[in-house]
């Protein structure tokens, strides 16, 4: 990282990485807990495509290593793919949920009306 340029992209990618990760939650420590939670979540797929991907890398440079900020880089991209696809998950698994609970509560209403009608 020599220019300003790589040095203020490098840490937009970093924020990015942070941001596809964010949970929001009811509170601060909800939010907090549901943020590492993800990060935990989806640091083992993202260092293992990386180190894959580094060592292609290596392989084709005759073994020569990446500057660590490109193997940084290369880990925020998995990271923000990775974030996206189980944040994408959890709010899929939450709709499925709502829908259960208003089938849940749909047949309560409907015997209810039966019954006022019946009176």
């Amino acid at each position: 990282m020599k220019t300003l340029r790589e040095k203020i992209t490098f840490v937009l990618a970093a924020l990015t990485y942070l941001l596809f990760h964010l949970h929001i939650g009811g509170s601060a420590g909800g939010m907090i807990a549901g943020t590492v939670e993800q990060l935990l979540t989806t640091a083992p797929y993202c260092i293992g495509f990386t180190w894959i991907l580094v060592a292609i890398f290596r392989f084709l440079h005759n073994g020569k290593w990446l500057a660590w900020d490109r193997i940084a880089r290369i880990f925020f991209t998995f990271g923000i793919l990775f974030g996206f696809y189980f944040a994408l998950h959890a709010y899929n698994e939450q709709i499925q949920r709502d829908q259960q609970e208003n089938q849940q509560e749909q047949p309560q209403v409907e015997r209810k009306e039966a019954v006022s009608k019946e009176e």
